[in-house]
């Protein structure tokens, strides 16, 4: 997988411009009676900085999970029509912060291990994944992708659209519209979306695998190649790690006698 350092100039950023987003922003939360009495916001745009990649690197060491969604959409404010559509070829790890005015989309995996904000959609042709604490990511519109597996603190304004979306990881959250997905499961992992699955698994039925009957479920629904033998069990079970790693490999999932997509 390629690692991506971003490769571009910075994108500077004019603060003066963005502060001024940020009391419009503060002053219609107050006036929905949500204010942020926090001041996480404001605490963003305290300090002057060159560029959003700067900005964004902030998410890193203070982090407001409930305020996280209006990030993207200061930036998208501030910056205004401006957007464009961003194609990056192959795999793709990203691990210095990373900004992007518009869509991205990435013919490929995509790995991110930094703060990480898009104001549009992304679009990955193979399995999008962060990796706490070191990822923060926030995303403006919607995620489509084979697969998605988040141990961070995600947070999707639109949609996510995937064959699998797999939370693991119990001091982070992910936060979408709506799931769509053929299966879901929340690892310890909590999920905050309207979720449409064929197979769905939340914290009280999963269980870290050990639910009743996770497993027997699990396995008519899966192939073979993603259980394994467990140090604690007398049975092969689910491991997603194999699950993933087909994903990113494009071989199938699921079994060809699984119950037909019904979302």
């Amino acid at each position: 997988m390629a690692h991506n350092k971003n490769g571009d100039a910075p994108l500077p950023i004019d603060m003066a411009a963005i502060r001024r987003t940020v009391e419009v922003m503060r002053a219609e939360r107050a006036a929905t009676f949500e204010a942020d009495d926090s001041g996480w916001l404001a605490g963003l745009v305290e300090w002057d900085l060159d560029s959003y990649q700067e900005f964004v690197a902030q998410l890193r060491v203070t982090l407001n999970p409930e305020l996280l969604g209006y990030v993207p959409e200061m930036c998208a404010k501030t910056l205004g029509d401006t957007g464009t559509t961003r194609t990056l070829t192959g795999d793709q790890q990203v691990d210095t912060p990373f900004f992007h005015h518009g869509d991205l989309v990435v013919k490929g995996d995509l790995g991110v291990g930094a703060p990480f904000v898009v104001t549009g959609s992304v679009t990955a042709e193979g399995v999008v994944a962060d990796c706490a604490p070191y990822s923060v990511v926030a995303i403006g519109g919607a995620v489509k992708a084979r697969g998605v597996l988040t141990s961070g603190e995600m947070l999707v304004m639109g949609d996510i659209e995937a064959d699998v979306v797999h939370g693991d990881y119990n001091d982070s959250t992910l936060h979408a519209g709506t799931i769509r997905a053929r299966l879901v499961i929340e690892d310890d992992h909590q999920t905050i979306a309207t979720v449409e699955a064929d197979l769905y698994f939340d914290l009280d039925d999963y269980q870290q695998g050990y639910g009743d009957g996770v497993q027997e479920q699990l396995r008519a629904f899966l192939v073979d190649e993603v259980f394994a033998a467990d140090e604690d069990e007398d049975e092969e079970m689910f491991d997603a790690s194999l699950l993933f790693a087909r994903l990113r490999e494009g071989l199938p999932v699921f079994r060809a006698d699984a119950a037909p997509e019904g979302r």
